[in-house]
């Protein structure tokens, strides 16, 4: 039995298992979602598939990190840029940094 590595709706690469349901000594009956369309389905797994899958959702989750931390430095580095000028024009002060108030 093959391992379902790949969404048969879209090829995406990105299923995540939800649930695992062991059925003899070394199948596994896995419910899969693709993340790209959103399909659910089930597939039969042996323990080496389901460690197979283990490492490459390591994989990816730290693929997402690694994405996700670019992401931020690059935006704190653009808040950094616009933060510069804004002082040296006298554009921000005490009051931009003050809890908003409670009208009313």
């Amino acid at each position: 039995m093959p391992a379902l590595t790949r969404c048969p709706s879209c090829g995406s690469s990105f299923l995540q298992p939800l649930r695992c349901e062991a059925k003899a000594a070394d199948v596994v009956l896995v419910e899969l979602r693709c993340s790209d369309c959103m399909t659910w389905l089930k597939a039969p797994h042996s323990r080496a598939d389901m460690r197979d899958l283990d490492r490459r959702q390591a994989e990816f989750r730290a693929e997402i990190l690694a994405g996700y931390e670019r992401s931020v430095a690059e935006n704190m580095e653009a808040l950094a840029a616009c933060l510069g000028p804004a002082l040296a024009l006298d554009l921000v002060s005490a009051d931009d940094f003050a809890p908003p108030r409670r009208v009313g």
